[in-house]
């Protein structure tokens, strides 16, 4: 358009045509709706024609000028908004100039719009980056939490179903990798259970053997001897030696009623001849006479039935260490051993008022010298396929309510 203008107003500046210079800024002013105005200035700085219909406003003589490329842009500001104002030299500024106003409101309009849609196709696509995004990583992840899930059941000794991931083509190559080394596994925990219940059926039998041998002969000697120094202590004619006499026949009865004790703890003869229940009812009593603690044993549903003898040794052993632990640790005044069958369960339940302790910490510390008795029931329970539970501050046993709030609590199912 500027060039046109500079092409037209040349020669008519020339001429001092000043009418067909107004009428040539008319017509290419009528031509664009975007242009607000057209001045066309001689050399000298006089405006010879222009479109404002009340005469040039002020400054916008001196508001732009010819730059050494010929033509020059500036921004005005004016009461309609900002306009775009551009100088372009006549005859490359010799014969005068052209100034031309359009309106930035349209560009702005076409700018302002272009930029809203390369927004909402920006949002657009960053959304549908997001979808994607969500998918394919709900596609990857979602074999993977199958994967620690599994983990997670294998760790609580159960068997995973992983065939379903075999045809992922990531994780499938995990997934029959994880479930051959969960079958080694299982294999070598089978085989440690059957080295362990070898272990402690050896140890059974060879606790058996040891208490025969203490009942039947060191017994049948201590016997014979305590019954010779009854003799002996009848024929002494004099008082101090039948007093001598009788103490060392005491003293060998106390060591035969000691020895029959240990007998009794090696392998009670009650166990293998009458059952769990005669054996328990038995011990429990003992126990408590022997630490002046307050007992109770109860049975629920058995009618003298028997139940194994893996089942019971592993019950009666467990019950052993449970009372032993109770007398050394738990400063208990009384406790309580339930033996119940329910429905296809065995349920053993051991309860005592004593001071109680933290059960996941000494579970921690389950590998230290002292916390082996509670990793021996467990293993004991689970050669058996029974799980043991230990629970702090539950109910106490009735009689113990009134002691202490604490109480521990044993249960083998």
């Amino acid at each position: 358009m500027a060039r046109d203008l500079e092409s037209r107003s040349g020669e008519l500046l020339l001429t001092n045509d000043i009418f067909g210079l107004h009428r040539t800024v008319n017509e290419v002013a009528a031509a664009d709706p975007d242009v607000r105005y057209i001045v066309v200035f001689d050399r000298n700085g006089v405006a010879r024609a222009d479109t404002f219909s009340a005469g040039l406003p002020e400054g916008l003589r001196s508001s732009n000028s010819i730059s050494y490329e010929g033509y020059s842009f500036a921004t005005l500001q004016t009461s309609e908004g900002k306009v775009r104002d551009l100088a372009f030299g006549i005859d490359e500024g010799r014969s005068g100039s052209v100034r031309i106003g359009f309106t930035m409101a349209p560009g702005q309009g076409r700018v302002n719009q272009m930029t809203a849609n390369l927004l909402g196709l920006t949002a657009a696509v960053l959304v549908a980056g997001l979808l994607i995004g969500y998918w394919l990583a709900t596609i990857l992840t979602r074999p993977l939490s199958r994967l620690a899930e599994a983990a997670r059941a294998v760790g609580r000794g159960e068997t995973p179903e992983l065939s379903e991931l075999y045809r992922h083509p990531e994780v499938g190559q995990v997934a029959v990798a994880f479930d051959a080394m969960t079958a080694q596994l299982r294999e070598k925990e089978a085989e440690r259970s059957r080295l362990l219940g070898r272990v402690l059926t050896a140890q059974e039998e060879e606790r058996r053997r040891i208490s025969l041998e203490l009942h039947d002969e060191a017994g049948q000697a201590l016997t014979s001897l305590m019954l010779g120094l009854g003799r002996i202590e009848r024929l002494l004619p004099d008082a101090a030696s039948k007093t001598e006499a009788a103490e060392l026949r005491g003293l060998t009865e106390g060591t035969l009623e000691l020895m029959r004790s240990l007998a009794r703890d090696l392998r009670p003869n009650t166990l293998d001849v009458l059952g769990l229940v005669s054996a328990l009812r038995r011990f429990v009593g003992d126990y408590g006479r022997r630490h002046s603690i307050e007992t109770d044993f109860h049975t629920t549903g058995l009618d003298g039935e028997r139940l194994g003898y893996d089942v019971e040794t592993a019950l009666y052993r467990i019950a052993q260490e449970a009372l032993t632990n109770v007398s050394r640790h738990a400063a208990a005044t009384s406790v309580s051993v339930l033996l119940e069958r329910r429905g296809e369960h065995m349920v053993m339940v051991i309860e005592d008022d004593g001071v109680g302790f933290n059960v996941d910490q000494d579970a921690a510390r389950a590998g230290v010298p002292e916390r082996l008795g509670l990793l021996g029931m467990a293993e004991r329970a689970s050669l058996v396929g029974a799980s043991l539970t230990v629970e702090r501050r539950l109910s106490v046993p009735r009689r113990a309510r009134t002691r202490s709030p604490k109480a521990t609590r044993s249960s083998v199912s």
